[in-house]
């Protein structure tokens, strides 16, 4: 992933960052044998994405969020449909069946923008046995929520937070922002109803 920020606002100096993807991916045993994950750890996480249960990897920047998901993906049976979301494509299909939909936006304003938020719902249309999402970071929240309690079992996503309570208050706010008419009561019973787990 390469992000290049010009000198006009940048004080002067451009700025350049490249983002390289491991030529390994991480699985779930490769965790497992650097020590990141316990053997009940391993198992209980498996045992999660078995049984179909809608979670939310979260943590820092940089803490490893997007491996993560990778490793998750590589669980797939060859025949499940994943249907991934995401602003910069970083995830990769673990399977012919599964599909990538990118967000588009253009500053000349020259073709329309397309945010997580209209995927989400290009999505469903799709047929997904999961929806995968990169990165929940704004108003895409409710849109995934509603799309969660409709039945897409063992979906999940990625957000930056530090700990489970951090990341259900900033889902809270991030639901809020797309549904501002929604009592706090409403979406707090919306969250519970769709999200089993967090991992942090």
């Amino acid at each position: 992933r390469v992000t290049i920020i010009f000198g006009e606002i940048s004080r002067g100096t451009p700025l350049l960052s490249v983002r390289k993807q491991p030529e390994q991916r991480w699985t779930l045993r490769r965790l497992y044998e650097t020590g990141t994950l316990t053997e009940a750890e391993l198992q209980l996480i498996a045992e999660i994405f078995r049984q179909r249960k809608n979670f939310l990897v979260v943590g820092g920047t940089g803490s490893g969020k997007t491996a993560f998901l990778q490793a998750l993906l590589e669980l797939s049976p060859p025949d499940e449909r994943h249907v991934i979301i995401e602003d910069t494509q970083e995830l990769q299909p673990p399977n012919a069946a599964s599909v990538t939909l990118l967000t588009r936006q253009d500053p000349a304003r020259s073709v329309p923008e397309v945010g997580l938020e209209d995927l989400l719902k290009r999505a469903l249309r799709l047929r997904p046995d999961r929806l995968v999402v990169g990165e929940i970071r704004g108003p895409e929240a409710t849109a995934l929520l509603l799309a969660l309690s409709t039945g897409h079992a063992g979906s999940f996503g990625s957000l930056h937070a530090g700990s489970a309570a951090e990341a259900l208050l900033r889902l809270e706010m991030l639901v809020q922002m797309g549904a501002p008419q929604w009592s706090l009561h409403s979406v707090r019973k919306l969250m519970a109803m769709t999200v089993g787990f967090i991992l942090v």
